[in-house]
């Protein structure tokens, strides 16, 4: 059981890759230039699928970094439910991913949005004042280089 945890952990993360890649590519157009309703409806659907199975996966890898050890050692069978988990996400994609992230995921993060959003954005403010501010002496590095 040792290799078949990571061996489905690498094949949903390549089969999310690839449809993400999919999903991303823009539908074909028509004869007027612009893509029909129905395929930018059908491509909405498909990229909140697989926005959702993203979510799912960073919280499935981020509990398994934390909590993988502790669990693994405390409860009977830990590595064949993950499996089960892993084989249930591979099989059903987005249709079990969305549900996951609707009744579990979002309810538990959703209070906290309010502290979370303006927490990024200032995160994100100083991480590019920060870049902004490192851009200057390496200017100065290759200018004088």
């Amino acid at each position: 059981m040792p290799l078949v945890v990571p061996a489905l952990r690498l094949f949903i993360v390549f089969l999310n890759i690839y449809e993400t890649f999919k999903t991303l590519k823009f539908p074909p157009l028509k004869r007027s230039g612009q893509p029909s309703a129905r395929a930018l409806s059908q491509r909405k659907r498909d990229l909140k699928g697989c926005l959702a199975i993203w979510v799912v996966w960073c919280c499935y890898a981020a509990y398994e970094r934390t909590f993988d050890r502790v669990f693994g050692f405390l409860v009977p069978f830990h590595s064949e439910m993950k499996s089960v988990l892993l084989l249930f996400l591979i099989v059903t994609r987005a249709k079990g991913a969305e549900p996951l992230y609707l009744h579990v995921i979002r309810p538990f993060i959703k209070p906290y949005s309010i502290i979370v959003d303006p927490t990024l954005e200032i995160v994100h403010d100083v991480g590019d004042f920060l870049f902004a501010l490192l851009q200057v002496p390496m200017g100065y590095v290759r200018s004088t280089w």
